[in-house]
């Protein structure tokens, strides 16, 4: 008997003595955040709508192909990225005709894009602060800073990005905006407005190591 409760005493010793999970170690692990580069999908566009003075809705609604594009993130913050515009791929949507073949034609030509001697356009992205994207925008080899806002979302592995703003072309020199705008009062109404509305919708994947 003595014996039998020696060997009791001691299983009961031993199964108190199991070791139990401590609740701070598990609240002291830290979550990795997202971070690393997104490369935008291919045939990705940009979205533009143009208007003269006197229209109360956009008379040309057009697309340029983003033929490259990259999104860096660093713990879940957009730092960076790098983004260039085919501007040879300008042109209106819809099927093509006579006349958008011809706009087409003068958006390439010397009147605004010069596509012969400036074939991109490109956008480095400076961050993301608050839902307002802050960048660098080149064309026609000016570039200025530009904000807009923007909504994104973000996983490990993809990133997605929209935004809706205006733009005024006068500050990159097009020389028909610029013609245009120097024109008499009076003749305004009738001029292109050179404040140009562009839609973005793009989406990201997390670039192989």
């Amino acid at each position: 008997m003595l014996t039998l409760s020696t060997i009791a005493f001691s299983s009961c010793g031993e199964k108190a003595a199991e070791p139990t999970t401590d609740a701070a170690d598990t609240e002291n692990v830290e979550v990795a955040k997202i971070s690393g580069t997104y490369n935008v999908a291919d045939a990705s566009v940009i979205t533009w709508n143009a208007q003269a003075y006197k229209d109360s809705v956009p008379k040309h609604t057009g697309t340029v192909t983003i033929s490259s594009g990259s999104i860096v993130i660093e713990d879940e913050v957009v730092v960076g990225g790098d983004f260039s515009f085919d501007m040879a791929s300008i042109l209106e949507s819809g099927e093509p005709n006579e006349y958008t073949v011809m706009l087409q034609g003068h958006l390439m030509d010397t009147s605004f894009f010069f596509v012969a001697d400036f074939a991109s356009a490109s956008f480095q992205v400076s961050n993301i602060i608050d839902g307002i994207l802050t960048g660098n925008l080149e064309v026609l080899g000016v570039s200025k800073e530009i904000s807009f806002p923007v909504e994104t979302g973000m996983s490990a592995d993809s990133f997605a990005a929209t935004a809706d703003f205006e733009l005024n072309m006068l500050q990159f020199g097009l020389p028909y905006l610029l013609a245009e705008d120097a024109l008499p009062e009076a003749e305004k109404m009738e001029a292109t407005n050179p404040t140009v509305t562009f839609q973005l919708n793009i989406s990201a994947s997390k670039a192989a190591h």
